[in-house]
């Protein structure tokens, strides 16, 4: 049952980030950032990041941390942006913020979800980035808790022909991205 649920949170959250746009071929439910809760974290408040999510991190770090060219950048409302290496890659970064909606599959509900797979060892505690951050490499997911209600995520969207272990690259845009908050 607990896979079920983490396939199905899964999906909406690739239908989330993708805008209604059917996913490509080569993706995979399990390449997309898993939540099993609808609202954001109870314990804190969850407030709107006012920064489009397309401009957290520009196509040339997206590059630089990846090694793989931008074929294109697009937004994908209302939470994330898609950085697509084209279908030779087969492979996509999405960037998500938090709009403070308590949307099923956004950033502070991710992050809620991978930190209870800490104690599985499904994840792992990224120290030194925002206020705390989380890596899921099963789902090849980050979610960062910026501080102060805001939270943001990065993930990979499809195939493991490329990106197989985004985790550095992932932190690398993170990185980047919470200077711009």
């Amino acid at each position: 049952m607990k896979d079920t649920v983490g396939v199905l949170c899964a999906v909406t959250l690739m239908l989330t980030a993708c805008a209604g746009e059917a996913a490509q071929e080569t993706s995979d439910a399990a390449d997309v950032a898993p939540t099993t809760s609808t609202t954001a974290p109870t314990d804190r408040e969850v407030v709107s990041i006012a920064v489009s999510p397309c401009d957290l991190v520009s196509t040339d770090e997206v590059a630089a941390a990846t090694g793989l060219d931008v074929a294109e950048s697009r937004a994908e409302p209302p939470i994330s942006c898609l950085f697509d290496f084209g279908p030779e890659a087969g492979v996509a970064i999405f960037v998500s913020i938090d709009d403070g909606e308590g949307r099923f599959g956004a950033p502070a509900a991710v992050f809620e979800d991978y930190s209870a797979m800490v104690a599985e060892g499904t994840a792992e505690l990224v120290p030194g980035l925002g206020a705390a951050a989380v890596y899921s490499q099963g789902y090849r997911g980050l979610a960062v808790d910026a501080g102060d209600g805001r939270f943001i995520a990065f993930g990979v969207n499809g195939g493991y022909g490329e990106l197989a272990e985004p985790r550095d690259a992932l932190i690398a845009l993170a990185a980047a991205a919470l200077g711009r908050l």
